[in-house]
């Protein structure tokens, strides 16, 4: 951790960013955990690599993602722009990333791709333009952007022909992003929903207003099982039952699908999915709360539900004549597999467009 503090100079003496947190010991030194700092990182540390570098690390990551059968990915990075976008249009071309991608725009970097001709679903079938990427936090205690600044970025973007995803993890940033898309104009026609990303807390109060606002919620019962010891030990108890309610979002009439937010934690769909279905986390013991679904309804979000919210489903999300054959082979049947064993489920094949990408053994 010295040596990363050392490389972003922070010391003692570096004062907190206005959107992120910088942990201190007793002694004020910082420990060197940082909450919600990346855009101050990138400003400060030269993470330049070689286009080779970079094409060896995109090759290995492809690699581990067609390993765990999926075929299509959303890059939500906030800082993605017109010279993400071209990169990964090489990465693409050259069969380098054979996953498909919707790349989001960030909310900072839009303009520039709307000057070079790209709207909401440019693209084609390996890469398109998804929606507008806006992160809401509430890491210093205080909304970040404000409430009037969300306001004016959401309808920046909505006027401009694209949907929002809106980073959303505690209750307050949930219910702030749900006022604000409340308040939208309506989308074009064929334009998918805006979204709240993650949900995390959602008490029955700020799910009713996310009902109400029309969002979608793309969220990530993975975090369940990676990191429900540490949710039991240090979230209030009054609030566990709330922490990604599957069920209780779904059945409230909310569109809803999953994904992994890796690299954060694995993107293996296999432990999210058992924790979809049982609230388990990795030690085998059970988060509070009833916000279970089905093992059919957990595949759904996983796969059709995804192509809904990120506006393919004429193309994507399930095994239909002409659409695109995207396929994954798995190990085993997983609706008839025992709910305890769903995480142990493995891809023997990865199919993209009709071509066998990855074979396992």
């Amino acid at each position: 951790n010295s040596v990363g503090l050392q490389m972003a100079g922070i010391n003692a003496e570096t004062p907190d960013p206005v959107e992120g947190v910088i942990d201190r010991d007793a002694n004020s030194e910082p420990t060197g955990v940082l909450l919600e700092m990346s855009a101050f990182l990138s400003e400060r540390v030269d993470m330049r690599r070689s286009r080779n570098r970079i094409r060896q690390g995109v090759t290995a990551a492809n690699r581990l993602l067609l390993s765990f059968g999926i075929t299509s990915v959303q890059d939500a990075g906030p800082e993605n722009g017109l010279e993400r976008w071209q990169a990964f249009r090489d990465l693409a071309d050259s069969e380098t990333l054979r996953s498909r991608i919707t790349m989001m725009a960030g909310a900072g970097r839009r303009a520039d791709l709307i000057s070079d001709g790209l709207v909401w679903g440019s693209g084609d079938h390996q890469l398109r333009l998804g929606h507008v990427k806006i992160m809401l936090t509430m890491t210093t205690g205080a909304l970040h952007p404000s409430l009037k600044e969300l306001q004016e970025i959401a309808l920046d973007a909505c006027r401009s022909g694209f949907p929002v995803a809106i980073h959303c993890v505690e209750q307050e940033a949930v219910a702030a992003a749900a006022q604000v898309i409340a308040d939208l104009p309506p989308l074009p026609a064929g334009v998918p929903p805006h979204r709240i990303e993650h949900c995390s807390e959602c008490p029955p109060d700020v799910l009713d207003s996310v009902h109400r606002s029309g969002a979608a919620v793309a969220t990530q019962p993975g975090f369940i099982h990676w990191n429900g010891p540490s949710y039991r030990e240090n979230v209030e108890a009054s609030m566990q039952p709330h922490l990604y309610p599957i069920g209780t979002i779904e059945s409230a009439g909310i569109k809803i699908a999953l994904g992994s937010d890796a690299p954060v934690i694995s993107p293996d769909p296999w432990p999210a999915i058992h924790s979809a279905v049982t609230r388990l986390h990795y030690e085998g013991r059970q988060l509070p709360g009833a916000g279970t679904v089905s093992i059919e309804t957990a595949l759904r979000m996983y796969t059709l539900s995804g192509a809904e919210l990120e506006g393919t489903v004429p193309d994507k999300g399930s095994i239909t004549p002409r659409k695109l054959a995207d396929l994954v082979l798995v190990d085993r049947d997983p609706v008839s597999t025992n709910s305890g064993e769903l995480k142990d489920i493995k891809a023997k094949m990865t199919i993209i467009g009709g071509a066998v990408v990855w074979e396992g053994r």
